[in-house]
């Protein structure tokens, strides 16, 4: 639960994030859209605690998050950010460094691979798990696209309350992003999730849909409710929606 909080980088002056309160349920699976610099990643920055609220609390279980442990806080969450790692080891570690406790367990491995999308990229490395990756020490280079999804598999093999998806399939094809929006109930079951995409085609799935603009909560509600409010979202899902028909402009 967020309570009007606020956040103001060092050295800026104006607010990153400006009196949000949002409530985020057990289960719920909220989306954060918004243009660039709206507030969206600065919130999750807040929720994994990289930093403090400059005004306002952020509330988890009835306790401010200032007063966990941030190791105990960080344990608890699963997150994959738009700017994810590449390590340049072997691709069952790439996954397994999600939870150091699944690196000598293949078939934890496998299932977030495949909870991930990515069975058959792992199936089709020469040596599988055993496949080194990365040019560095002589290892199989991957795609962007296929980077994220051992990315995203890291994020999953962790039995974590919360998992945080910033832009998950912003360098997936369409077909690949297809087939995780069919099965994003299965893959987030039993968790709380938050997702943050540019793709408002992939947001369609959360519960809820929260707009940002300017640092402040502007919209919120499923995605029928907002298209129906012809509001900032509306606007932006129709635009998006036309420039996939091959219409805009």
């Amino acid at each position: 639960m967020f309570e009007e909080v606020s956040f103001t980088y060092p050295g800026r002056n104006a607010p990153a994030l400006d009196g949000v309160t949002l409530r985020i349920g057990a289960g719920e699976c909220v989306a954060l859209v918004g243009h660039n610099g709206a507030g969206k990643t600065t919130l999750i920055k807040l929720l994994l605690r990289l930093y403090d609220p400059t005004a306002g609390r952020i509330v988890l279980d009835g306790t401010d998050l200032r007063l966990f442990d941030p190791s105990e806080l960080r344990r608890r969450v699963s997150v994959i950010f738009q700017d994810f790692v590449r390590y340049e080891l072997t691709a069952g570690e790439n996954i397994g460094l999600g939870d150091l406790e699944a690196l000598g367990d293949e078939n934890r491995l496998l299932q977030a691979a495949a909870r991930a999308g990515a069975a058959s990229l792992v199936a089709a490395l020469p040596e599988g798990l055993d496949t080194a990756l990365g040019r560095q020490f002589g290892g199989r280079e991957l795609s962007e696209g296929e980077w994220q999804k051992l990315a995203l598999a890291r994020s999953l093999v962790r039995d974590a309350d919360l998992l945080v998806l910033d832009e998950p399939t912003a360098a997936l094809d369409v077909e690949t992003e297809y087939d995780l929006y069919c099965r994003f109930r299965e893959i987030t079951a039993g968790r709380t999730t938050v997702l943050i995409s540019h793709r408002l085609s992939t947001v369609r799935m959360a519960d809820r849909i929260v707009f940002l603009s300017g640092g402040r909560v502007q919209e919120e509600g499923t995605h029928d409710e907002l298209l129906a409010a012809e509001g900032s979202y509306a606007r932006l899902f129709q635009l998006q929606a036309s420039q996939h028909l091959g219409t805009a402009g």
